[in-house]
């Protein structure tokens, strides 16, 4: 008996189904992997800005979060805390084509979103029911946090990426508010919250297109009488510093010196801030928004914000600042499903 040979076309329909069983045994490993994570968004509504954030982690665990997308939107909620009421009820109106997108985007992750508001909102919630203004318009429930829980939050997050060893003191520095607290025993104690951010200082304080000497002396006395009232704490060596003027504060010490520092643990001594603060303050405001590394969105906001870390340091005596990349954000979906304090 004569064996025959599989026909060319046999082969090629053999490899075919071959292929084609590979293609989808790949497939049912891809997405066996993906089945381990899910994906969590949160919408934080700030003085200063709007921001989305959405962080991939284990199903099993929230314990480790990776950030696989993120969103800013320069609005300046703060702007609208003295309006009239017309006003604020139209500045939330554009707020809310700005939390509609960044819903949208959130769907796009298939995420499961928080919304989240500060120290603005808090204010601007006083003359207007913003819970029901946002579940009614955007079919999403937006939870004001207090000044507290705010404080927890922005420190949880720090404290999980810097994990201090030992006592030290944390401050969040907002666009409308500044919280200070202790990390110390594994527990975060003694929150204080200030109506002192770095949008409210400069419409307080600077109007004009260069910064005069007259305005930073009194935004300095401002923010000392401030400290002078609220401080309670004790020395610290070295702080830890979280928000967005601390941040973009670490952006420009990279960006201006030789030898670049570690993006991770990155420090700052309290004459390298000085320094900062006396080039800044040099500059008019188109000069300023094309300084290296300082965010064009911040140009404003950026010299208050850092006249209040100065005071804080020469307060608590500290000759470092730490500054964190996580914060309330981080804080918020780490710990949110947490009992904690001051809820």
């Amino acid at each position: 008996m004569v064996e025959r040979l599989p026909s060319k076309q046999n082969v090629a329909s053999s490899n075919l189904v071959s292929r084609s069983n590979f293609f989808k045994y790949l497939q049912l490993k891809w997405d066996k992997y993906l089945n381990q994570f899910e994906n969590f968004a949160v919408i934080d509504i700030g003085s200063n800005s709007v921001t989305l954030s959405i962080f991939r982690s284990s199903s099993k665990s929230k314990k480790t979060l990776n950030n696989i997308h993120s969103k800013k939107i320069y609005f300046g909620l703060q702007n609208y805390v003295n309006s009239s009421k017309d006003e604020k009820f139209h500045a939330i109106i554009k707020l809310m084509d700005i939390v509609m997108g960044m819903k949208k985007i959130s769907k796009e992750y298939n995420a499961r979103l928080k919304i989240i508001a500060t120290s603005a909102m808090r204010e601007v919630s006083k003359e207007l029911d913003l819970k029901n203004i946002f579940l009614e318009l955007t079919r999403t429930e937006i939870k004001i946090l207090s000044s507290k829980q705010e404080g927890y939050y922005s420190f949880s997050g720090a404290i999980e990426k810097i994990k201090p060893k030992k006592g030290i003191l944390l401050f969040d520095l907002g666009g409308g508010s500044l919280e200070i607290g202790i990390f110390d025993n594994k527990k975060i104690k003694d929150i204080e919250s200030i109506i002192l951010g770095s949008l409210q200082l400069k419409i307080k304080f600077f109007s004009k297109d260069k910064y005069t000497s007259l305005e930073i002396e009194n935004c300095r006395k401002y923010i000392k009488g401030k400290l002078e009232k609220f401080y309670k704490y004790d020395s610290y060596n070295k702080i830890i510093g979280i928000g967005g003027t601390v941040r973009n504060l670490g952006k420009i010490k990279i960006s201006n010196e030789k030898k670049q520092s570690s993006k991770n643990n990155l420090e700052i001594t309290k004459l390298g801030l000085e320094k900062i603060i006396k080039m800044i303050s040099k500059y008019d405001k188109h000069k300023l928004s094309n300084m290296k590394g300082l965010n064009p969105n911040r140009s404003d906001t950026i010299l208050p914000g850092l006249l209040v870390v100065s005071e804080i340091m020469t307060k608590s005596k500290a000759k470092k600042l730490q500054i964190s990349s996580n914060g309330l954000r981080e804080g918020y979906m780490l710990r949110s499903n947490i009992d904690i304090p001051y809820f």
